[in-house]
């Protein structure tokens, strides 16, 4: 496999401006698209590995701060800011009762945003559960929140707003949607907070006419969103944020199997950027890293970029019969790799992702797709600890500060979600 260095991934966007190919996936106002494949786009030099660095950050049974007699659960539901604080899921464990909550990490120092029990800003309901957080680089969140029903008018659910400890509801189960006379609000998904502090989530809606879409809150008031002709749903769908980096997004019917997401929008995107590579890659130095699965079905994908207040979106369509094929650059061979287990975007853009070889399912590792090459980032030696020695280990959410730091939830043997752990490379 080459050996490139992360800091070669973090080349200067000078070419954003060079590389744009409008006719890539198919176009929209703003190049929704095409503006995710150019920012695979940026090349590096082939250089020696600088040496990463992955840490244990939290684990479960760890005791909870500002909780005197409890521990932490297990963790899901990762984000992370580009002030490299992290929003994540998990419960408070007692000797008596166990408390769901949403979690806040600055550095070493862990704060709990909300947990179940907690008066919510919902008059007369407390919190019951979670979604799973957003965090922006303001340090603002959102969350959707399940309600106790402890009366008929405590609605079931709301989408919460956090900004300097404040909790804010910005739509909420059972009230009307604004535009649509007769319906209601019936259930959300995990919102984004994007990097101005809007807030988007797709929801169900019940009432005259049953529906389901993708709704877009700003201070000036909540809007539904336009979609794509060709994403067909049914008023029982609900759309679903499965990535979300710096104001771009992915959605998916609830229900799309995680791993098919996974794999299929790597795979569309590391596939166009390397059919955009200008000159194209020698077929004799190209190899495939990632293979077709013949078993998988197509996937329907909706992929969605806010600026300010505006938002457009565009159709992605999976294509799990299309290999990955990369550059071979050195003389050492290119590995091709497994299932992709996690995904995010690094600094410049660059995919980041967790897989292993696909002859060596417990090397798990984590790996850097940009300019048409595979880049290993983490030894196997520093993974041991994820790895279980080598065993094998999975990661079950993965998510970046978009400069040099990666956070990943892992599973302990027992396959509960058992520890966070961080990885930099200078």
């Amino acid at each position: 496999m080459p050996i490139l260095t992360q800091t070669a991934c973090r080349r200067s966007a000078a070419h954003l401006t060079t590389r744009v190919r409008p006719d890539l996936l198919g176009m929209t106002r703003w190049g929704v698209l095409a503006g995710l494949v150019l920012l695979l786009t940026l090349g590096w030099p082939g250089t020696a590995r600088a040496q990463s660095n992955t840490r244990l950050l939290l684990m479960s049974g760890w005791g909870v701060p500002g909780h005197r007699g409890f521990v932490f659960g297990p963790f899901s539901g990762l984000a992370m800011n580009g002030a490299g604080d992290i929003a994540f899921l998990s419960s408070l464990r007692g000797a008596k009762l166990e408390l769901r909550a949403v979690v806040r990490s600055r550095g070493v120092t862990f704060a709990t945003v909300a947990f179940e029990g907690l008066r919510s800003p919902v008059r007369s309901a407390y919190y019951e559960s979670f979604s799973a957080p957003s965090l922006n680089d303001l340090g603002l969140m959102a969350f959707t929140a399940t309600l106790k029903k402890e009366a008929e008018e405590i609605p079931a659910s709301a989408v919460i707003r956090v900004e300097n400890n404040a909790h804010k509801p910005v739509a909420v189960a059972g009230e009307g949607v604004l535009g649509d006379p007769g319906s209601v609000f019936q259930e959300f998904s995990a919102p984004l907070i994007t990097s101005a502090g809007n807030v988007l989530f797709g929801a169900r809606t019940g009432g005259k006419r049953p529906g389901t879409g993708l709704f877009f809150w700003t201070p000036r008031g909540l809007r539904s969103l336009a979609l794509p002709a060709e994403l067909a749903l049914s008023p029982k769908d609900l759309l679903q944020p499965v990535f979300f980096f710096h104001d771009e997004a992915v959605f998916v019917p609830r229900g799309t199997p995680d791993e098919w997401v996974a794999d299929q929008f790597f795979r569309a995107l590391a596939v166009k950027n390397f059919q955009s590579l200008n000159p194209p890659p020698d077929p004799a130095e190209t190899v495939q890293i990632l293979p077709p699965r013949a078993e998988e079905s197509p996937l329907t994908m909706l992929m969605v970029v806010v600026e300010g207040d505006e938002v457009e979106s565009a159709v992605l369509a999976g294509n799990p019969a299309q290999a990955v094929p990369a550059r071979q650059v050195g003389t050492t061979p290119v590995q091709p790799v497994g299932r992709i287990l996690a995904q995010t975007m690094g600094s410049r853009g660059n995919i980041l992702l967790a897989a292993a070889p696909a002859d060596q399912p417990g090397d798990l590792g984590l790996y850097c797709y940009r300019d048409g090459q595979l880049v290993r980032l983490t030894s196997p030696e520093e993974f041991l600890p994820v790895t279980h020695d080598g065993r094998g280990g999975k990661i079950l959410s993965l998510a970046s500060d978009a400069q040099q730091t990666t956070a990943f939830i892992v599973p302990e043997d027992q396959e509960e979600a058992g520890a966070i752990y961080v990885t930099s490379v200078p």
